[in-house]
């Protein structure tokens, strides 16, 4: 995916790749997603909100049942081009990372830092510290004292040590 860089700063529309997603929503080569709600790049949170909720209710499929066919297609369409320029500038992240390089690629990048690996994999398990290992160390150890001071286990062990005695096994 390229991104189209102006002189007086960074262009927000995004060059399709066969490979995105967002590919079956839009037939232009570029598109801007600002510009598929009717906003600026400067639009605030609730502004997006608002627009979004608007244009829903304008192209939601539900509205254009008495339509023809074609303007039914192209009420869905226009409907999931609005809600997905919506799930990208809605989201602090997905806008950023949209606003610096026009990339709307939800991939895993394998860089450190903070939409790396490592906090995707600090999201799935907690974090290690002294005090847990020390607390797991307790448990388990507290854990094998209570099998083994368990009767049966002594019972099992003594009758064991019992008969290789009397095997004479050593």
């Amino acid at each position: 995916m390229r991104v189209r860089v102006a002189s007086s700063g960074r262009d927000t529309a995004f060059r399709m790749d066969s490979n995105n997603p967002a590919s079956s929503l839009f037939d232009e080569e570029d598109v801007d997603l600002y510009a598929v709600l009717g906003l600026e790049s400067t639009a605030t949170d609730e502004g997006i909100k608002k627009t979004y909720r608007k244009l829903a209710l304008i192209y939601h499929p539900d509205r254009h049942v008495s339509s023809t066919e074609d303007a039914k297609q192209a009420a869905s369409r226009k409907f999931q081009q609005v809600g997905f320029a919506y799930a990208v500038l809605s989201d602090k992240k997905r806008r950023a990372k949209y606003d610096a390089t026009g990339s709307i690629e939800d991939g895993f990048d394998l860089a450190g830092g903070e939409d790396g690996w490592e906090a995707y994999f600090e999201a799935l398990f907690e974090s290690v510290t002294r005090d847990k290992l020390d607390q797991m160390k307790k448990e388990y150890q507290g854990e094998v004292i209570w099998i083994f001071s368990r009767p049966s286990f002594i019972r099992l062990i003594y009758n064991r040590l019992l008969d290789r005695l009397a095997r004479g096994d050593r």
